[in-house]
């Protein structure tokens, strides 16, 4: 990773260099690189596949399904939190 110029990064993801234009802290950035490389290598070992594109698109699918599982869980704790918080002011209603 390297700054080329004010605001923009250059990375390399899965072999090839970018330059990313962001306002966000560069070595978050880059790590965010480094995750993406990392999953793209696992998905092309998996896969067997050298094709750039579809190695790119067979991880965003598995990115994208991590974050639905993530959001459906995180629902699923609200909806518990939501639950368990109104069984608990029902509870001390009943002391008060």
């Amino acid at each position: 990773m390297s700054e080329a110029r004010s605001g923009s990064v250059n990375v390399k993801i899965y072999d090839r260099e970018y330059a990313i234009r962001s306002s966000e802290d560069p070595h978050r950035l880059a790590e965010l690189c480094r995750e993406l490389d990392k999953r793209m290598r696992e998905i092309s070992e998996r896969s067997r596949s050298v094709d750039t594109l579809k190695v790119a698109v067979l991880t965003a699918l598995s990115l994208t399904d991590e974050l639905m599982r993530c959001r459906e869980a995180l629902q699923k704790m609200d909806e518990t939190v939501g639950r368990r918080s109104l069984e608990c002011v029902t509870m001390l209603d009943r002391f008060l």
